[in-house]
């Protein structure tokens, strides 16, 4: 294999992609500047890419300084144009100014100050009219304003003459005048109200402590067992009657109440021996 050392070819082959190499650097740095440049694996197709794009970048940047240095010198001669045209019309208003006579200079003068006065765009005869007409407009306006506040202004002086009198008769009226017993009743009622404010905590502590203490009312079940107990009650009071009614015909005293009891009790044992006599008659029958 041929070195490089020995083949000529390659040495200048080697010295030309060592130079392309550190023109790609040099483009690098600056493009990434002041950051350093990525690691790229560098090999022909890489520095063919690059060096393409490389000197598009500076074909850009040249057109670029071209077009700008291009618009430096149109603006350049654009100024300088300008600069000598107004010195042309100044050299054109001397001259013009040096051949006015005293009248002539008085009427200028009068024109210029017009048109700074009416705020005008030039001296021209529609211009001065068209200003005349709109400081015309906006004096009218003015004075229609300056009357609504004239006006406005009389009125604020009448209601304020007004609250002068009311406070004037605020001051001079007897009736509204303070009590000269006002601080004491102020002091009494101060410590009316205290005392009412303290009655009032100890009624309201005193109701806490009512319902706090208040038993509790009966249970649904209380309340079947208390109906249940009623019941028998009424019950027993009934049968009661019933028994009373049984002796509601015997003599109110005692013995005629016996004497009636033997005579029921006779009864009452006839009865029974009819009974049995029946019952053996129908034995033996």
């Amino acid at each position: 294999m041929d070195s490089p050392l020995l083949s000529p070819a390659k040495a200048r082959q080697a010295a030309i992609q060592a130079k392309d190499w550190a023109y790609v650097n040099a483009w690098l740095n600056r493009q990434y500047a002041p950051n350093s440049v990525p690691s790229f694996e560098r090999n022909e197709n890489t520095l063919r890419t690059l060096l393409a794009l490389a000197a598009a970048n500076d074909a850009a940047d040249d057109e670029a300084t071209l077009l700008h240095q291009a618009r430096e010198q149109t603006v350049e001669s654009f100024k300088t144009r300008e600069r000598q045209l107004v010195k042309q019309k100044e050299e054109i208003l001397d001259t013009v100014e040096l051949c006015l006579d005293d009248n002539a200079q008085r009427n200028l003068d009068d024109i210029a100050e017009t048109a700074v006065n009416l705020n005008a765009l030039g001296t021209e005869t529609t211009d001065l009219s068209q200003s005349a007409i709109e400081l015309t407009k906006e004096e009218f306006a003015t004075r229609e304003q300056l009357s609504r506040v004239e006006t406005l202004r009389n009125h604020l002086e009448g209601e304020l003459e007004m609250l002068r009198g009311q406070l004037d008769n605020l001051h001079s009226n007897p009736a509204y005048e303070a009590a000269a017993d006002l601080p004491a009743l102020t002091a009494e009622w101060t410590r009316s109200t205290k005392l009412l404010v303290a009655k009032v905590n100890e009624y309201q502590d005193k109701y806490t402590a009512l319902e706090r203490n208040r038993p509790r009312g009966p249970t649904l079940q209380e309340v079947v067992a208390e109906e249940e107990n009623i019941t028998r009650l009424i019950d027993a009071t009934r049968r009661l009657e019933s028994q009373v009614r049984m002796f509601h015909d015997l003599p109110k005293d005692v013995r005629g109440a016996r004497a009636k009891y033997k005579e029921l009790e006779l009864e009452l044992d006839n009865l029974r021996q009819e009974r049995d006599s029946m019952f053996e008659n129908l034995m033996g029958g």
